[in-house]
């Protein structure tokens, strides 16, 4: 594994891309915020994607910039997130209920689409009567 931090920075079309190889811990989260701020700053983007593909490693301090980051850059209209993380990358951001950052991939669309489908067409048949219970108190458990 890699001890530092490499970044590039790249702009297409679609948004600003950076990919990270490396370790991104609380000895190098200062390079991803340098790296992010400059790119907010100068590249008019409404998206910026940090691809993690070759991350080797994160902690949370990694991650705590990374959410940093991501609330400065919702402010300014910029939509932050992560591509491509490996599987213990990915359990390290979820293990920090960070998963905000994930970003989508085609898969989890496909799959939130067919779920919100599923449920459009569950609502459409749901006919709504009033309760005829009247309200009560709080059950109260009895051991």
């Amino acid at each position: 594994m890699t001890e530092k931090l490499e970044l590039r920075l790249y702009t297409s079309p679609v948004g600003v891309y950076l990919t990270a190889r490396g370790r991104l811990d609380s000895t190098t989260a200062h390079h991803l915020g340098r790296a992010i701020g400059v790119a907010l700053d100068r590249c008019p983007t409404d998206r910026l994607t940090v691809d993690f593909a070759a991350l080797d490693a994160i902690d949370a301090a990694g991650i705590g910039v990374l959410m940093l980051l991501r609330t400065s850059a919702l402010r300014r209209g910029v939509h932050l997130a992560v591509a491509d993380p490996p599987a213990h990358i990915r359990a390290a951001i979820q293990a920090l209920r960070a998963d905000q950052l994930l970003a989508a991939t085609p898969g989890d669309l496909a799959d939130s689409a067919s779920l919100r489908q599923h449920a459009d067409r569950r609502r459409s048949h749901v006919i709504r009567r009033p309760c005829l219970r009247p309200p009560t108190a709080a059950r109260r458990r009895t051991r």
